[in-house]
């Protein structure tokens, strides 16, 4: 999971990208959630927003309203900074409860998950790779991602970490030729772990820093 904020490291598990990895009891995919993690992909690659709600269960779309849009808006937005590659990984498995207990301040299912679907991926020639963790519920005869409704404190701490976004937006916006060049390159090869050792070498900052700067300009980028 990339995230720039680590406050909001929990936020975006809310609304289905986690790096837990429970392999206890995972099974390959059957053919209908291959096809379903099929149209999922294809939504979240071409960053249909409205496709991907369509793929959600009603319940969970309950969870999003006028006043908060904005954040879900956001997180999902983060959550689509890099495309999943043709050659992913599925497995499925039961719902990790002890997951579901550690996050349980920071929101609610109006319909309880039935299985949790995970999509691992690599990019090919690189280090970099990462896994997104769908939680399903099957309705009227189909599957459909559900997500949690975000409490009243986790959608404060995203907004409360606003002047925190800004900065990293600040020192990505900073960062002169012919540096610029080179770690968008290596961004547009997925390559943003080299790229963060890069910028970290450059600059003197610390990994930390380096990995939200360089998150921070790859949502940046065109």
């Amino acid at each position: 999971m990339r995230s720039p904020f680590l406050s909001a490291l929990a936020i975006v598990v809310l609304i289905g990208i986690v790096t837990l990895r429970a392999r206890a009891q995972q099974t390959a995919a059957t053919a209908d959630v291959k096809a379903f993690a099929a149209q999922y992909v294809a939504a979240y690659n071409s960053k249909d927003k409205a496709k991907l709600e369509s793929l959600n269960a009603p319940e969970s779309l309950a969870c999003i309203t006028p006043a908060n849009r904005d954040v879900y808006d956001s997180l999902l937005t983060m959550q689509m900074r890099d495309p999943i590659p043709p050659r992913y990984l599925l497995t499925i498995s039961p719902v990790n409860e002890n997951n579901l207990n550690a996050l349980a301040s920071l929101g609610h299912f109006l319909v309880k998950p039935e299985r949790e679907l995970h999509i691992d991926y690599q990019y090919p020639g690189t280090n970099d790779g990462g896994q997104l963790v769908l939680w399903l519920v099957r309705q009227n005869g189909r599957w459909m991602a559900d997500f949690p409704c975000m409490s009243d404190e986790a959608i404060k701490q995203f907004r409360d970490n606003a002047a925190a976004r800004e900065h990293y937006k600040a020192m990505a916006a900073e960062i002169k030729e012919p540096l610029r060049s080179e770690l968008v390159a290596m961004l547009r090869q997925h390559k943003s772990g080299e790229a963060s050792t890069r910028y970290q070498q450059a600059t003197g900052s610390d990994m930390k820093t380096a990995m939200l700067v360089i998150n921070t300009l790859q949502d940046q980028l065109p």
